[in-house]
C-alpha cells in the first residue's frame, strides 16, 4: 500500500507537471503516458490514465475526451465548487 501510494503521487505530480505546461492544451493521451514515462520512469500505461482521473475528481484538474477512438483530450478550467462528470474512459 505504501509503494502505491508514493508512486501514484510521483505519477499524479508528472501529470501536473503536464497540464501546469499548459492548462489549455488538447492532447493525446499517448503524449501524457510519454510525459509521464520521462519523469518516473517505467509505469504501466493504466497507472496515468487512472492517476488523472483521480485528480479530476479531486478538483486539481478538469479535462474532457474530446475523441475517444483517437483518444483525445482537452484540458479545461478547474472549477471549485462543482460537480465533475466521471468519464468511463
Amino acid at each position: 500500500t505504501e509503494n502505491l501510494q508514493r508512486v501514484s503521487a510521483r505519477i499524479g505530480r508528472a501529470i501536473l507537471d503536464f497540464y501546469e505546461a499548459d492548462p489549455n492544451a488538447e492532447f493525446l493521451a499517448d503524449d501524457l503516458r510519454d510525459s509521464v514515462r520521462e519523469q518516473c520512469g517505467r509505469v504501466a500505461p493504466a497507472s496515468a490514465d487512472r492517476v488523472l482521473r483521480d485528480l479530476r475528481k479531486k478538483g486539481e484538474i478538469n479535462y474532457e475526451v474530446t475523441n475517444r477512438r483517437q483518444s483525445l483530450y482537452q484540458f479545461l478550467p478547474v472549477t471549485k465548487n462543482a460537480t465533475h462528470q466521471l468519464e468511463l474512459f
